[in-house]
């Protein structure tokens, strides 16, 4: 037999495999809802966390008499970026690898590009 001839066949049974396993009804789809509920929670958030930020960030600026305490708002705005990004790591991680383990129940291995949404930065 010829390669592309035995890629063919391993492909279709590996589909009729996937056909032949047994659906658990709407199963998948809560647990996918679930995750999305989590991610667009955890992005809120993440956005919330943000706009504090660049308001407080927007008023230090407008506040700025020299160019060392506009220096300082920039500063002070970068560091609140990176403490917002940090604290919220743990949380991203932990829906990361509830996805990951949410994949390999369903015997579908995730991928390494894919994340859920509001892992991305």
């Amino acid at each position: 037999m010829n390669k592309p001839l035995i890629a063919l066949i391993a492909a279709g049974l590996v589909g009729s495999a996937l056909a032949a396993e047994p659906p658990q009804p709407g199963h998948g789809q809560a647990m996918r809802q679930q995750m999305l509920d989590k991610m667009r929670t955890l992005e809120s958030q993440s956005h919330r966390g943000r706009m504090h930020i660049l308001k407080e960030a927007e008023g230090c600026i407008q506040a700025a008499q020299t160019p060392q305490t506009f220096r300082a708002c920039e500063h002070k705005e970068h560091a609140a970026r990176e403490s917002l990004r940090d604290s919220m790591q743990p949380q991203r991680q932990a829906l990361r690898d509830e996805f990951q383990h949410m994949r390999r129940e369903r015997g579908q291995e995730a991928p390494q590009g894919d994340r859920p949404e509001s892992d991305k930065p």
